[in-house]
């Protein structure tokens, strides 16, 4: 059955091709990506010679063969796919400068995939399809643990993050430590990370923790120790990309002094 709406679905496509290049074009980009939590825009527009009036304005979601409604626009009045009511609009004024693109608001995991803009009037039909990525990264927070064995037991967690991520921790002098990392995915397909390490004498300087994904996102926090001054100092060294910024928070522990500061 799936197979018979994809086919169906992409005759109708076929169908919608323009009559004239010349008249009309339907243009979007080929990627978008979406941070979790924020509004994203599906970018739309319509290139015309001719006035537009009179036009129809779909939204669908093309995932794994299957086609569900995203939005509708049909003479000033739009509906709302089932799963989108509250979540979608066209830009304000944009029908008559040919934007037809569409904002999806607080946008999760759930929401990748492929969506097609389909244009319709009564003179001609076109439409184009952009592919949505999904991104999520979160603060990093450290944990003092306490003793463990001949070392002190640091954690570090996180939660919000999609795609699953990858932790890496390392010690000033580049060497890498061997974690207990546990990554677990929400309800939301948003994924949690809890990761400790135990930091022993001789490796007691300066240890970073590290958790990035796939997209190119990455969180770090650092802790330095000093184990003659019995003296901790937390800094987070700043941001590491565009679209993340490296925070660190930290409580205080009974019996020890802590002495907090930003670098950068």
């Amino acid at each position: 059955m799936e197979q018979k709406n994809w086919l169906l679905f992409t005759v109708a496509l076929l169908a919608a091709t323009p009559v004239s290049s010349e008249n009309f074009e339907v243009i979007s980009p080929r990627n978008v990506l979406g941070v979790v939590g924020l509004d994203t825009v599906l970018p739309c527009n319509v290139s015309s010679t001719k006035p537009l009036y009179d036009i129809e304005v779909q939204w669908k979601k093309i995932t794994d063969g299957r086609i569900e409604d995203v939005y509708i626009w049909r003479n000033t009045v739009n509906k709302p796919g089932q799963k989108y009511v509250g979540r979608t609009e066209l830009l304000k004024d944009g029908l008559a400068t040919g934007n037809v693109s569409l904002t999806l608001k607080n946008v999760l995991p759930a929401d990748e995939g492929t969506y097609s803009c389909i244009v319709n009037s009564k003179d001609w039909s076109a439409d184009t399809t952009t592919v949505l990525s999904i991104a999520g990264t979160s603060e990093v927070f450290f944990e003092i643990l306490g003793p463990r064995g001949q070392g002190i037991e640091l954690a570090c967690r996180s939660h919000g993050w999609f795609p699953k991520p990858t932790v890496e921790w390392v010690v000033r002098n580049k060497q890498m430590l061997s974690p207990d990392t546990e990554i677990h995915q929400d309800s939301k397909e948003l994924f949690g990370v809890m990761s400790r390490v135990t930091i022993t004498g001789q490796e007691a300087e300066e240890v970073t923790c590290q958790i990035q994904n796939n997209m190119a996102q990455a969180e770090k926090t650092t802790v330095r120790l000093s184990s003659e001054s019995h003296l901790w100092w937390f800094y987070s060294p700043g941001q590491l990309s565009s679209t993340t910024t490296a925070l660190s928070h930290f409580p205080s522990s009974k019996g020890r002094k802590y002495d907090e500061k930003a670098e950068g």
